[in-house]
């Protein structure tokens, strides 16, 4: 069947239609958020930010553990990269390590 940018476009059409119809279904079944009474400033969400940070870092080393992620690296940098070299990576390929390149041999 040969289909034409007319019958194309429809197609598209009905389609976002149909989606947006899921959409508008889906966020009747999700409960709404209402946005905050009063929006934080930023002195608020910097103090936010300086709360202790141990139970998050204690969280994220479990996570790492559970993933197999050692908590100490188990290669040198430069085994690294020899073995990154091995598999085919050419950093000269690598724009951004070639800006880093050129940046070192200023």
């Amino acid at each position: 069947m040969s289909e034409t940018l007319e019958t194309l476009a429809n197609r598209v059409d009905r389609l976002e239609a149909t989606m947006q119809q899921m959409s508008d279904q889906l966020s009747l079944l999700t409960p709404q958020q209402k946005p905050p009474e009063k929006p934080k400033t930023g002195v608020e969400i910097i103090k936010e930010m300086a709360i202790d940070k141990r139970p998050l870092a204690e969280g994220f080393r479990k996570l790492m553990k559970r993933m197999g992620v050692p908590e100490k690296p188990t290669v040198t940098l430069e085994e690294l990269r020899e073995s990154m070299v091995r598999g085919g990576i050419r950093p000269e390929d690598n724009e951004f390590s070639r800006a880093i390149i050129e940046e070192r041999e200023k």
